[in-house]
Formats: structure tokens, sequence, C-alpha cells
């Protein structure tokens, strides 16, 4: 008897989604389209292009050793010891981050262009040059102040510095 009443509720539930879903998805992708008009498009879009200035993020900051120097990174490109460069796990690729070190103030702008890292509790992982530039190499992990910055204000040729020969003769 319980499992012929069970059976029967999961029809009844299954017939109430067939008929309800459609309404709830036609009411759902209507939404705006008219409460939006010509006159409010313009300011919407412009909204979207206006941004508001970078937020500061505290991440846990360690640094690649030299191991992975000539490797290839997740965007496809060789990692270099000696370039400005950076892993996140989200970021989009070549995506600019100013990183501060709150404990002695020195920063360095990177390009993301790679994943990870991938041990726990730890957002950011910064080239063996980026690390230096930071003063982050005795201690190895460290909490960061890390800014997002728009890609138009930093030219990204500058952003990388050149590979160094070792890389050049793989």
């Amino acid at each position: 008897m319980k499992k012929k009443t069970n059976i029967i509720l999961a029809v009844i539930l299954g017939l109430q989604l067939l008929v309800i879903a459609p309404v709830i998805a036609e009411s759902a992708t209507g939404i705006g389209s008219e409460e939006i008009s010509q006159g409010q498009s313009s300011l919407v879009i412009d909204s979207l292009h206006t941004q508001e200035p970078p937020c500061t993020e505290t991440m846990v900051t360690t640094y690649y050793s030299r191991r992975f120097h000539g490797r290839k990174t997740a965007s496809g490109e060789r990692y270099s010891s000696d370039a400005l460069t950076c892993a996140h796990r989200s970021l989009p690729f070549n995506t600019v981050l100013k990183i501060t070190n709150p404990k002695n103030g020195n920063s360095v702008i990177v390009k993301v262009n790679d994943r990870g890292p991938f041990s726990k509790g730890r957002q950011l992982d910064v080239s063996y040059a980026a690390a230096k530039e930071l003063g982050m190499l005795r201690a190895g992990v460290l909490p960061m102040e890390v800014q997002i910055l728009p890609p138009d204000t930093v030219d990204s040729q500058k952003v990388t510095v050149e590979p160094s020969d070792r890389l050049a003769q793989r």
C-alpha cells in the first residue's frame, strides 16, 4: 500500500512540474524586457561601462619553485621564473594584478597566466621574480593585498620580463 502511495505522489508531483514549469519559465524570460524603455537602455549600458575604483582583497600568496622554469602553464605560455606572472584559480588569463606586501610596502604588477594554487588555504601563486620583488622569498607564504587593474591602464608588454637565456634554449 505504501509503495502505491509513493508512486501516486510521484506522478502527481511530476504532472505539477510539467504544468507549472513552462509558466515559471515564461514569466522569468520576460522580466525586465518591458520595464526598460529605449531611453533607459542607454543608461543601463553606460552603467555597465562605468567602473568603480578597483577594490583590494587580501589573498594568501605563495610562489613557484624555480624547478617549474620552462614548463608550460595552463594558458600555454612557458613559465619563466624571471617573468612577473602569477597563477589564480578563476581569474581570466592576462588579468593584470597589483600585489602589495603589507609588511614592507613593496608592490609588483603581474599578469595571470596559470591556474592554481591547489594547496588548501592559498589563493595566489606568484613567479619567483615577483616573490623576490615583494620580499617574500624567506617567508614563502604571506597574506598580500591584491588589486585587479583595468586592462587598459597597463601595457601587457611591460608586465612580462623577457625570459632568460635558459628558457630560450629549450
